[in-house]
């Protein structure tokens, strides 16, 4: 018997612990998985499931009926990046982007497949956005999804693709999963991305990946603002924010190897 049949006998909080963290490793996983997989009863797991939905840790694709990881996580996951180094090194990146951008500039860190903004700076000319911190937005309608997912290797960023959900959140957002892929391989080449009133009416962004150490892309900066302002700039601004990126990227100890 391995170590995670004997949940049965265990506490309530272990075995709510136990589920949020199979969750989390499956992304979406069916209530009757995970009672299988942790060897807990059906009766246990939908019992712990919907208590966990109930407080918003879990939530149920509408689809589907799998559940994954919820709002409540994802704010408590907002708190606890200001004990990070990103959290802590990430605003002044983001006020001196903003002051030479004369916009605003988020943080924001992937969560499935949308991207939590946790962090923002403003310019004293920027105009005020609607987005506030701990919102989620698509990875496949904004440039700091975009930004992310182009920094991964090919392999996952396709498969990514393949399961996502592409919704249309105006006229302009990409829902094909071809012609997002060919707008990745362009931002993985020319190092920052663009959204193009994708995910908001009048809204242009432009966006970088911030990497680990290990050159894992963990975040993403962007330069958001009126689209007329922002989309006429998109050469002068992505490299401004690309950057950035790459100057925060070294200093979480991010070195680019260089080519033989």
């Amino acid at each position: 018997m391995g170590p995670e049949r004997g949940l049965e006998q265990s506490g309530t909080l272990e075995r709510g612990l136990a589920v949020l963290e199979h969750v989390g490793r499956h992304q979406e996983i069916s209530t009757n998985a995970i009672a299988r997989q942790l060897g807990l009863s059906r009766s246990a797991a939908y019992r712990i499931v919907g208590t966990l939905k109930n407080l918003e840790y879990l939530e149920a694709d509408q689809v589907t009926g799998r559940v994954r990881l919820g709002t409540r996580l994802v704010e408590l996951g907002a708190r606890a990046m200001a004990a990070t180094d990103l959290h802590r090194c990430a605003p002044r990146y983001l006020a001196s982007l903003a002051e030479r951008s004369g916009e605003t500039t988020y943080l924001a860190v992937p969560d499935n497949d949308t991207m939590v903004y946790v962090a923002t700076e403003r310019s004293a000319s920027a105009v005020t956005l609607a987005c506030r911190l701990g919102t989620r937005r698509p990875q496949h309608a904004t440039s700091l999804g975009k930004a992310w997912l182009a920094a991964l290797p090919e392999a996952d960023r396709l498969e990514r693709i393949r399961r996502m959900k592409l919704d249309s959140l105006t006229l302009k957002t990409i829902v094909d999963p071809h012609r997002l892929l060919d707008e990745l391989a362009r931002t993985s080449r020319r190092g920052w991305a663009v959204d193009e009133v994708e995910n908001e009416p009048d809204v242009g962004c432009v966006a970088a990946a911030v990497r680990d150490h290990s050159g894992r892309p963990i975040a993403a900066i962007s330069v958001a603002g009126p689209a007329p302002r922002v989309l006429r700039r998109l050469d002068e601004l992505g490299a401004s924010v690309a950057g950035t990126a790459a100057a925060l990227s070294l200093r979480l100890g991010y070195v680019r190897s260089r080519p033989a």
